[in-house]
């Protein structure tokens, strides 16, 4: 079921427009902090980063939520805990399905043959969830629930779910693996303008 405006609103104020508490990234706020729920912890943010195209074209925003920030992207990876990868959509209007294959073209690159093959299932399932089109400002969340899965949520609809922890792990690596989207985004999602920032805000 498709959330009304206003709740789709509401939703979105719980990671953006409060500017005490926010990381700003390309003109978007990030909260710091996910409230806890009761299947979760609260979660906190590690870093994001502006994905751009060519340099030219600003693609989205990605944003790295865990229990417990961490600079060392294999320490990230390894840890059975709860994470939260998020996209916000910086193009005025996109194909869902268009981001969908990007994604994905990105995963493979951190996947060897025999990985690659046993996540095509689910790969092609991601790409399935994407539909429609996105416009700036909607965003696509990457759930992991330890011992789960990930959960798939757009706009704040829950698209379908992904089972075990390899899925993750190759979405994850997107941003900090051996071959992340770039460079400086993978410095950024593991904190590096995050701790300039919490600076800025401790000598105001």
């Amino acid at each position: 079921m498709k959330l009304l405006p206003l709740s789709l609103a509401l939703f979105f104020s719980l990671f953006i427009f409060n500017p005490a508490h926010a990381h700003t990234v390309a003109g978007v706020e990030l909260r710091e902090t996910v409230p806890a729920t009761a299947e979760r912890p609260e979660l906190k943010l590690n870093g994001a980063a502006l994905r751009e195209l060519y340099l030219l074209i600003k693609s989205y925003v990605g944003a790295l939520y865990v229990e417990q920030p961490s600079n060392d992207a294999k320490a990230l990876l390894a840890s059975e805990t709860h994470k939260r990868m998020v996209f916000h959509v910086m193009m005025k209007r996109v194909s869902a399905r268009r981001i969908a294959n990007a994604l994905q073209e990105a995963m493979v690159l951190n996947l060897n043959e025999e990985e690659h093959k046993a996540l095509s299932k689910d790969l092609d399932k991601m790409v399935s969830l994407f539909e429609g089109k996105m416009h700036k400002g909607e965003q696509a969340f990457f759930d992991y629930l330890p011992g789960k899965g990930t959960r798939i949520t757009i706009n704040g609809e829950v698209k379908g779910f992904i089972a075990g922890k390899d899925y993750f792990n190759a979405m994850l690596s997107m941003w900090v693996g051996e071959n992340p989207v770039g460079r400086t985004f993978k410095e950024e999602i593991l904190g590096s303008n995050l701790s300039k920032h919490k600076s800025q805000l401790a000598d105001n």
